[in-house]
């Protein structure tokens, strides 16, 4: 295994990655750590975990988890934590599915190697893509949308597994940040939606979110 120095030397952002190259080291900060869930096609059957990634330039990457890499990775891929990811494999990004970065994907494979990472990915251009509430509702050109209660819809894994936490957590009103979610309108609404590539952090410790609860009194930040 090399040193936190050679990998650190070695690790390249996502989008300078060569496509199909395997030989490369990058280093991450895991922002959501996904649900272990069950499929089954024509071919396969098993269990996947998806993981958000991001790196110091702001770029979210998806790495998928099957099967056995699920259980002899379970000390790795902690929310919050910072990681080098070498021998990869990077996939296009399947079309049929949602993904958080246009392109590519990353799959775990028996070659890959993981540890983790005493120096912290830099957050700051990752921050920079959250907008609160009322400017996302600008952006969705929808002014006269009342922002007192806004609805965020929650399914599948995150309705199982998130859903009681965030419930328990409604009487502190933590910030909530949200990433990758869709934005709806109905009968005047407007409304959010926990889709499979979200990500919900809650009471993320950057400035940016303190900054924006004080200008604008919101408790929710999306990006």
């Amino acid at each position: 295994m090399a040193t936190e120095t050679e990998l650190s030397n070695q690790s390249v952002p996502i989008n300078k990655i060569p496509k199909h190259s395997v030989d490369w080291v990058m280093r991450v900060l895991v922002i959501r750590n996904g649900f272990v869930i069950l499929y089954k096609n024509s071919r396969h059957k098993g269990t996947f975990q998806t993981v958000i990634l991001v790196d110091d330039e702001g770029t979210k990457l998806q790495a998928t988890l099957f099967n056995k890499h699920i259980g002899t990775l379970k000390d790795f891929f902690k929310a919050n934590k910072t990681y080098y990811i070498a021998k990869g494999l990077l996939d296009r990004v399947n079309s049929n599915y949602t993904s958080v970065h246009k392109e590519i994907e990353l799959s775990i494979t028996d070659n890959t190697i993981i540890k983790e990472s005493a120096h912290t990915v830099s957050t700051h251009n990752f921050i920079n893509g959250f907008v609160s509430l009322e400017q996302a509702e600008k952006n969705a050109k929808w002014c006269h949308i009342r922002m007192e209660h806004t609805t965020v819809t929650l399914w599948g894994g995150f309705a199982e597994n998130d859903g009681p936490f965030h419930e328990k957590l409604r009487d502190d009103q933590p910030i909530l940040g949200l990433c990758d979610v869709r934005i709806s309108i109905y009968k005047g609404t407007y409304g959010l939606s926990i889709i499979p590539v979200s990500s919900v952090l809650i009471n993320p410790m950057f400035q940016k979110t303190l900054d924006l609860r004080a200008w604008h009194g919101t408790h929710l930040i999306i990006c």
